[in-house]
């Protein structure tokens, strides 16, 4: 990851891009339809894609078995590897769609201009593991981890906590969460 960070620097020059952006591409991250905002109707859209793949096709029950135990899903007839190939494409596909809203959204670009979210995006994911299925991924659970992440940033902003405390704040979060998942892990043992 650092060193595609590096590599993006370097391609860029680390340049922030604030012109030439087209009026059409910002209605992405700043326009609406009816009330609701753009970015949360494509946050919908992929997270109700996302459970349906999951919850619903062989692919999804194929991701969940490699989390659980690759080796045993290995045994069990899953092309461990294929399987993760697609997963990487679908993630990169994922950063990519996420990059274009922020993108619209600021009307600038920038190399790193993602780099704060990916703490958040760690902490939403193992909140909701806490949250739904005792440690286990699940996409409505993430929703949940999400809009917790939203209202404690917001309302961390709101007091005037300093974005160092918050990224302190944010890591605690993600340690009590992962310590959640882990015991209710062995509860289940």
């Amino acid at each position: 990851m650092t060193a595609y960070g590096g590599l993006a620097l370097l391609v860029t020059d680390g340049a922030t891009i604030f012109s030439g952006i087209p009026d059409g591409f910002k209605v992405i991250g700043q326009g609406t339809i009816g009330a609701l905002p753009i970015p949360i109707l494509i946050l919908f859209v992929v997270a109700g894609l996302a459970w349906l793949v999951l919850e619903h096709t062989p692919f999804g029950r194929n991701l969940y078995a490699i989390g659980g135990n690759a080796r045993a899903a290995n045994a069990s007839g899953v092309n461990v590897a294929r399987t993760r190939f697609l997963a990487f494409i679908l993630s990169g596909l994922g950063a990519a769609l996420a990059a274009i809203v922020l993108t619209s959204r600021l009307a600038s670009a920038h190399p790193t201009a993602g780099n704060p979210f990916m703490l958040n995006a760690a902490a939403a994911v193992f909140l909701g593991m806490t949250s739904f299925r005792n440690g286990e991924p699940h996409v409505p659970g993430t929703l949940l981890g999400v809009l917790i992440m939203g209202v404690l940033g917001n309302g961390l902003n709101i007091i005037g906590v300093n974005s160092y405390t918050q990224s302190v704040l944010t890591g605690a979060l993600i340690l009590v969460a992962v310590m959640l998942s882990g015991l209710s892990r062995r509860r289940r043992i």
